[in-house]
């Protein structure tokens, strides 16, 4: 009897393919940046930031200061891509203090959307 082992999609072929060429995935990143800073832009997002007036060491600015970033995240998050915020972020929002440990997860989940 002889037996063939397909090892093609076998755990010792290390090599992991890479769905997107850099190239590719350069355009991407160059895209995913314009759009954020265009985002950023935005006035419905700017009204997140800061004012100069609020930049003092006192603790309630510094916590005001710092929901406002967060906020300024979240909405410039939307405006990349709401599904992507939706199904990423709007069950569990960023809070003041966290890391944003999800981000690669919304850049992933943007990146998927540019492929359709």
């Amino acid at each position: 009897m002889i037996l063939f082992i397909d090892m093609t999609n076998s755990t010792m072929n290390n090599k992991k393919p890479s769905s997107l060429s850099f190239t590719r995935r350069r355009q991407l990143d160059e895209n995913f940046r314009r759009i954020n800073r265009q985002c950023e832009q935005k006035v419905i997002c700017q009204k997140h930031l800061p004012s100069s007036s609020a930049l003092t060491d006192s603790s309630v600015q510094q916590h005001q200061k710092e929901l406002a970033e967060i906020d300024m995240i979240n909405c410039v998050r939307q405006c990349i891509s709401y599904s992507c915020y939706r199904q990423i972020y709007e069950k569990d929002p960023l809070e003041r203090g966290e890391i944003d440990v999800r981000a690669n997860h919304f850049k992933t989940c943007w990146t998927k959307q540019q492929k359709i």
